[in-house]
């Protein structure tokens, strides 16, 4: 019955908002007519063209006119001459409307001369911006308390909307969840685009509930997964999708098998990719940390596996919510939910924004022995983070247990060969977390948090672990690993790095490491969310790099690692201030493209101008992609959805422009 309910509802609303169905309004039938409230997607140059298109009905009239308004300020007017068939006059006018914090309205006049003419229709709080989807289950609802907040900037498109649908988020249903509007709220607050989000999450729901679809019509409302897909499709915004928060698999974890996620989890990806093939980023969660029942180290697997996604799919980025404050074991409270819309914001900056500098959940890398009497072990996260090991906290216990409160340490967490407090110490550095055995050992595996937190059998315990958590400067908890190899110490030898500035620019040397693979160089400049943290791979030949951006009076930090797949050498740090004269020349002329040829990441360097935008052509002359940017010096492309072979950069800085042959190989 519920099921039968919400599929009239929602075929009711499909009838009353679909962007193509025909308007009559006074003299008018509209084709074409901007709903209030609604938001129209932005093109590569941050605008969205708004089409009023229809026939006046009745004869006598001699043209359209249209008054546009920003702020309720008038900063626009078209008229259209009308040429009648019969009494039957068709007109379509356009209208340009920018992705910012402003809101715009149209007036339709039909006239008969200057002096008489008829307001036709007024449609208000137009904006231009990103469609993002939010599907999952009771997490990706996101609803533990009435939360008020509202943005007029913040829109959702559901049934009971104010004008076919469209609405501020929360104001209608499906409600957007407590991540779903603080996401929105920070876009707005840092990158002054309104957006619209739907969310088609189902408490309790399986991954198969979620993948279920009528394969004759993907978008039948009679399931879960039709609902969300023609909720996207009657926006108009489908073709502009910018990105899907899947938050799931809480009722695989808690099931006879949580095994069985993983295999239908790549059902679903193949009906998303079908129905959404035009999407930028998917971001898949990573499930908290749960409280009571036995033991399963399935559970942890089963995180591993999610942890590890975007090694299958590239177009996913997971993230880990785990950490966030407020978390009863099932659910998050307000302020873990607001966290989880923060942290997607930042995410959402470097995908989508232009933000330089990737923001993500620390995600495990490798580890291995890093004394030869093997009493320590290094941890390495991804190349652009800063970790930062935590202090330990105290934590309220479960009622019975021998002390009311305890003090909690992330090193008891860690397991070695899945046993855990082994560990005497930790601390960080860099992109690792390093730390000290309480006896040698000869462990192979390593583990990061238990697969469930199963307090039975504990004298004193919380009822589930809240922390501390591992985390980057940036607040970003580290994924749950599982399992993992330890690998052997290398001895890979110890780097020297010295610096000197001849001809007016920073040159970096350091001794060769006969058994390393490479050698990653990372400049750090500035402090805090100021910071900027370049990262640049160079070969196993390489003892020199000249710094072509940096700037005079400028405090630089360096530091240098020799890499295997395996190991790492110590890290080599320096910090200077650049004492000469910059170098004044034709920024064109002094762009840097490196490494060349390269594998991964292409860094683009210009010592003088800003970099605007950055065409991308294959070697046969067809541009495959085009990356804009609010005019930076420092450029890191990655070459994900590059294959091998050779390309063309052509690097815009104001009404300049250069290009550089770079080759790919992988």
């Amino acid at each position: 019955m519920k099921k039968n309910l919400r599929s009239l509802l929602f075929l009711l609303l499909s009838f009353a908002s679909y962007q193509g169905y025909c308007q009559t309004i006074g003299v008018a039938a509209f084709d074409k007519l901007p709903a209030n409230k609604q938001l129209f997607a932005r093109d590569k140059n941050k605008e969205a063209d708004i089409t009023i298109a229809g026939k006046v009905q009745a004869a006598g009239y001699s043209y359209i006119s249209i008054v546009k308004y920003r702020n309720k300020v008038r900063t626009g007017y078209q008229k259209a001459t009308l040429s009648y068939s019969g009494s039957i006059a068709p007109f379509s006018l356009t209208s340009k409307i920018k992705a910012e914090l402003a809101e715009y309205a149209f007036e339709v006049y039909a006239c008969k001369s200057a002096s008489d003419s008829a307001l036709v229709v007024r449609r208000d709080d137009v904006v231009a911006g990103d469609f993002y989807l939010i599907y999952g289950q009771s997490n990706a609802v996101a609803w533990e308390v009435d939360y008020t907040y509202r943005n007029e900037f913040c829109r959702t498109f559901g049934s009971l909307g104010y004008d076919n649908g469209w609405e501020l988020s929360n104001q209608v249903t499906p409600r957007v969840g407590i991540f779903g509007i603080e996401f929105q709220r920070r876009v707005a607050e840092k990158y002054k685009i309104p957006t619209c989000v739907v969310n088609g999450s189902m408490a309790g729901a399986s991954i198969l509930d979620l993948t279920n679809r009528n394969p004759n019509n993907h978008a039948d409302a009679t399931t879960g997964y039709g609902i969300l897909l023609n909720y996207a499709q009657q926006t108009g915004l489908l073709p502009n999708l910018k990105g899907i928060f899947y938050w799931q698999g809480e009722a695989e974890a808690a099931s006879e098998d949580p095994s069985v996620w993983a295999p239908r989890f790549d059902k679903l990806m193949s009906n998303l990719q079908e129905d959404y093939p035009m999407i930028e980023k998917m971001y898949v969660f990573q499930l908290p940390l749960f409280g009571g029942g036995a033991y399963d180290d399935r559970i942890g697997a089963f995180r591993e596996q999610q942890r590890l996604l975007n090694k299958k799919y590239p177009i996913i980025q997971p993230y880990a919510a785990l950490g966030a404050p407020d978390w009863n074991g099932f659910h998050y409270g307000l302020n873990g939910y607001l966290q989880v819309g923060r942290d997607l914001a930042e995410m959402a900056g470097f995908y989508h924004y232009g933000e330089k500098e990737k923001a993500t959940s620390p995600s495990f890398q490798k580890a291995f022995y890093s004394t030869p009497n093997r009493d320590e072990i290094t941890m390495v996260f991804e190349d652009y983070q800063q970790m930062v090991y935590p202090n330990d906290t105290v934590n309220a216990n479960i009622p019975g247990s021998q002390e009311a409160y305890s003090t909690y340490a992330v090193k008891d967490f860690f397991y070695l060969n899945k046993e855990w407090q082994k560990l005497k110490a930790g601390r960080a550095e860099a992109n690792r977390v390093i730390v000290s055995l309480k006896t040698v050992a000869n462990d192979t595996l390593i583990k990061y948090l238990p697969s469930k937190y199963h307090y039975s059998g504990l004298v004193t315990a919380p009822w589930v672990y809240i922390g501390p958590f591992l985390k980057n400067t940036r607040g970003f908890r580290a994924f749950a690993f599982h399992h993992n190899t330890i690998h052997p110490y290398a001895d890979l030898g110890t780097l020297t790095l010295t610096a000197s500035e001849p001809k007016n620019n920073i040159v970096l040397n350091w001794n060769k490491l006969a058994n390393v693979t490479g050698y990653i160089l990372e400049r750090l400049h500035g402090k805090d969310s100021l910071q900027t943290h370049e990262i640049i791979y160079l070969s196993k030949e390489q003892t020199e790099y000249t710094d072509p951006s940096a700037k005079k009076g400028e405090e630089y930090r360096y530091q240098i690692r020799g890499y295997t797949d395996k190991s790492e050498s110590p890290i080599a740090y320096l910090k200077l201030t650049k004492g000469t004269d910059d170098i004044i020349d034709d920024a064109m002329a002094t762009i840097n493209v490196y490494p060349n040829p390269t594998i991964d990441v292409i860094n683009v360097v210009s010592a003088a101008d800003k970099i605007d935008r950055i065409d991308i052509f294959s070697s046969s002359g067809i541009r495959m992609e085009t990356r804009t940017y609010s005019g930076i010096e420092w450029v890191t492309l990655h070459t994900n959805n590059l294959g091998n072979g050779a390309y063309v950069l052509k690097i815009h800085s104001g009404e300049k422009s250069t290009s550089h042959r770079v080759v790919v190989v992988k």
